[in-house]
């Protein structure tokens, strides 16, 4: 395939920009109020193995590093911290010449003492969605940057949701975040579709079938009472435990019911386009037949992210000699019960999104369908 001279400079463009941007990011401690040093020196000290009432043995090295202050007031000067990291890092990390970190600064006497607080990640940050924004242009060009357009906005959306439940402090605030999975539906379906009757097919297929996955939830955890279900166990919860595992349940079982949903009504909204005389019950029995096709992997990803989520914190309680059972109940059960609403989520998907769709399109009319 013979690659056009346009898509060359646009490439070469990319390629420039990346460069450019990771020369600015490496040298942009200007930007920080809070100091910041690069670690030019590392000398190894000391090392001693310790081993814990559980008989998990572990490694401890003390690191001298001396840094150079690149910003604020002390720019310029050198000074000594020492570090103290272990193989595991699990609260903990090696440093090496080159790398740049925040530091707490004390001055006494005008001699400079100073301790690590955290390292420096923004470069990670931002080549990754230099790259990510790379690869939508160069995979879907326009298509792609709507696609990160609507990932943005609904980013701030989410934001917003957090600091007006914060700012208002409400009871029930676990409304605020339906509200906004209602918003981040539209929205996103809005401007990677587009504003017509896919569109619209799309997004009731979602939200009949993410209410009903939640009520189905709800009543089986009221006549069960919960019972093996600690919704204190949830990291940091400030608020009512159970309404924040419902809040992060439903926008966690949007995301996988709008996969199945768009697949769906765009696999048969294309069908009808390129088959007139299809049915309604031949698009319906179409419609099943996708979902089950992509049914098995969606709920399999739905578990590959709960066990990513959970691994760790599951490792922890091991070594600490707690039993698996103990283990199950306050690290994966939570989990377990959202990516179960999630799956009877993209169960119900299936049949109301091959409904409605059949039902649209068997009415008739001129249907519009995005590229």
């Amino acid at each position: 395939m013979r690659i056009s001279k346009k898509t060359w400079l646009t490439l070469l463009g990319f390629l420039v920009s990346g460069v450019f941007l990771f020369i600015f990011i490496q040298n942009d401690a200007f930007l920080y109020q809070r100091p910041l040093g690069k670690v030019t020196a590392v000398k190894t000290e000391s090392t001693e193995k310790t081993t814990d009432v559980y008989n998990n043995t572990d490694q401890m090295t003390r690191q001298k590093l001396t840094f150079e202050i690149l910003n604020s007031k002390y720019k310029g000067r050198k000074l000594q911290v020492t570090n103290t990291y272990s193989n595991s890092s699990a609260l903990d990390q090696k440093y090496r010449v080159g790398q740049q970190v925040f530091l707490d600064i004390h001055e006494r006497k005008g001699e400079l003492d100073a301790s690590i607080a955290d390292y420096k990640r923004d470069i990670y940050l931002f080549m990754l969605s230099f790259l990510v924004i790379f690869l939508l242009y160069l995979t879907m060009q326009f298509q792609g940057i709507k696609t990160l357009l609507s990932v943005m906005l609904n980013f701030v959306l989410f934001l917003l949701a957090v600091e007006l439940d914060v700012r208002l402090n409400l009871t029930n605030f676990f409304w605020i975040f339906v509200v906004f999975a209602v918003i981040f539906t539209a929205l996103s379906l809005t401007l990677v579709i587009g504003l017509n009757r896919q569109c619209l097919i799309t997004f009731s297929a979602i939200i009949l079938s993410t209410t009903l996955a939640l009520v189905i939830g709800c009543v089986t955890l009221y006549l069960t009472k919960s019972q093996g279900i600690h919704y204190e166990a949830l990291d940091y919860a400030t608020q009512s435990p159970k309404q924040l595992f419902l809040a992060a349940t439903v926008i966690g079982s949007l995301g996988a019911v709008m996969d199945a949903a768009t697949d769906i009504v765009a696999t048969l909204f294309e069908m009808k386009k390129s088959q007139p005389k299809t049915s309604k019950k031949q698009l319906f029995l179409s419609g099943r037949a996708v979902g089950r096709s992509i049914m098995g992997p969606l709920i399999n990803v739905l578990l590959l992210i709960f066990f990513a989520e959970t691994i760790a914190l599951s490792v922890v309680y091991f070594k600490t000699g707690n039993s698996i059972a103990y283990t199950f109940e306050w690290t994966m059960a939570l989990g377990v019960v959202q990516a179960l609403i999630s799956g009877i989520g993209i169960v119900l998907t299936i049949p109301v999104a091959s409904f409605l769709s059949a039902y649209s399109l068997s009415l008739g009319g001129k249907e519009h369908v995005s590229d």
